[in-house]
């Protein structure tokens, strides 16, 4: 790889996403939906199609270059960084005030998505395992989206904040889980063993990271607190952030969620405040920027005019099942329809377990190019109107408590 393409790439996103970002603010948007949109528009879909109908090539940041690979492993420590310092601004009694409607949001969530997206496909005459697939597919969400933008908002550490927090957690598990089974399915090799050596794995993944967390973490950073070297509990931090999250993918945990535990866990020590100043510094004037345009990029809004009406319905199944399901399960568990609805919609965006389980259906033969490409759609509609959204329900009642 020719490092001065790789230098001029890092320069031009971080230039680009800055001036989206700006002008999203001014237009009293996130400045992450900024930041995707200027992801758009340098990437193929936009500067890449421009330029080669106009001088024969494209010109365009390109994630398949060797230097645009560098990119997204760049975005994805962004992610890691944000969902750290979300963990770092929350309080483990806060994760505990919130368990129950987490719970019951995570699991009304996933099983409305489950259906939905399964009768969806299933009723456009599609095959049971496609449909099967479908569902899978809406299961998960992806909060990074929506963690900045309640950072923007100031409302991370509202009822319906702290909920979408935990519920994504539990959100993930079950993700896995549909994953496995649907495998199994597909392959012909499910089994009750596969199933429980899955979950085994992460019940002795969280096990050993909150006794970790509880018992040695804490007397880490105080022993590092007594150096006075900030620099010292910055290493600390990301060699736990790297490691722990590590961990988590190896056992097919998304890789955030081991971040954002570190987070949580760290946030109990005597570093918590002046750490969080530097990762903040380190995290938004570098690499966060980097993971939403890196995201941006990523996105083909072309396939928007490649599809049939299918993909409206799969849509509306994706918008329905998370803000009736995951609002039904935020009231079970004791909020309002208010913090419902706000729930509802901070538990739209999909991202990398859906792409995940779309790409494994691929290789086995159980999704075809349509949803696949459906797929790519629904990341790409919920990731941009998630923050505009989620803007506008918590305007609504800015004079009220959240």
């Amino acid at each position: 790889m020719d490092l001065s393409i790789l230098l001029f790439y890092l320069a031009m996103c971080l230039l680009l996403a800055r001036i989206g970002g700006i002008l999203a603010t001014k237009l009293r948007q996130p400045s992450l939906l900024g930041e995707i949109c200027a992801g758009i528009v340098a990437g193929p879909s936009v500067a890449g199609l421009i330029s080669s109908h106009l001088i024969g090539t494209r010109l365009c940041i390109d994630l398949q270059s060797p230097a645009g690979e560098w990119i997204s492993s760049l975005a994805e420590i962004g992610a890691l960084i944000l969902l750290f310092l979300a963990g770092l601004s929350l309080e483990l009694r806060e994760i505990k005030k919130y368990a129950r409607p987490s719970l019951t949001t995570a699991v009304f969530g996933a099983l409305w998505a489950f259906l939905l997206g399964f009768a969806t496909i299933h009723v456009l005459g599609w095959s049971f395992l496609t449909a099967a697939f479908a569902g899978g597919i809406l299961v998960a969400t992806s909060v990074g989206i929506t963690v900045e933008t309640l950072m923007e908002l100031g409302k991370l550490h509202s009822r319906s904040g702290v909920t979408i927090l935990g519920a994504a957690v539990i959100d993930d598990i079950i993700g896995i889980i549909f994953l496995s089974v649907l495998s199994g399915i597909a392959l012909g090799t499910l089994s009750v063993v596969g199933v429980f050596e899955t979950l085994l794995l992460m019940i002795i993944f969280f096990v050993a990271v909150i006794i970790f967390g509880l018992k040695i973490i804490p007397k880490i950073f105080s022993r590092v607190s007594l150096t006075y070297q900030p620099e010292m509990s910055l290493s600390l931090a990301l060699v736990l952030i790297f490691l722990i999250s590590g961990i988590a993918q190896k056992v097919q945990i998304a890789a955030i969620t081991g971040a954002f535990l570190t987070g949580l866990f760290i946030g109990r020590t005597p570093v918590s405040r002046p750490l969080k100043d530097i990762v903040s510094t380190l995290g938004y004037g570098f690499l966060i920027p980097l993971f939403f345009f890196e995201t941006g990029l990523r996105m083909d809004i072309w396939v928007l005019g490649k599809i049939g009406p299918a993909v409206l319905l799969f849509l509306l199944a994706a918008f329905v099942s998370k803000i009736v399901g995951c609002g039904l399960g935020a009231m079970v568990g004791g909020l309002g329809r208010k913090d419902g609805l706000r729930i509802g919609i901070g538990m739209l965006p999909r991202a990398e377990v859906a792409l995940i389980i779309a790409s494994i259906g691929i290789k086995i033969g159980a999704v075809g190019p349509d949803l696949f490409s459906m797929t790519i759609v629904t990341i790409l509609v919920t990731s941009l109107l998630t923050p505009f959204l989620l803007k506008t329900v918590y305007a609504k009642n800015s004079n009220q408590h959240a």
